[in-house]
């Protein structure tokens, strides 16, 4: 069971640098320079297409669609570690 825990947070914690990566890729369009991975869409915009359904999200040109779906990751991590403590101490000693 520990070990399907800590597989969901790592697989978690991956999709969390994909949407940093997400993020600095489109500012690259600032610069006139338009680089978005098929890979990093496809998985992405499941996520985001279906938060936009379900929540406003666009403030003016501000799409804070990233932000609320790193926050609901954080919470679903944060809950798994305080239902199953033991798993913290092991994914500390991973990270070390």
């Amino acid at each position: 069971m520990n070990i399907l825990i800590i597989a969901t947070i790592i697989f978690l914690e991956m999709i969390i640098y994909l949407i940093f990566i997400d993020i600095i890729l489109s500012w690259l369009t600032l610069l006139w320079i338009k680089f978005r991975p098929k890979f990093i869409y496809d998985i992405l915009e499941i996520l985001y297409s279906w938060i936009r359904k379900n929540i406003p999200t666009r403030i003016w040109y501000f799409d804070f669609t990233p932000i609320i779906i790193i926050s609901l990751i954080y919470f679903i991590i944060s809950l798994l570690l305080r239902f199953f403590p033991e798993v913290a101490v092991e994914i500390a000693s991973l990270k070390m």
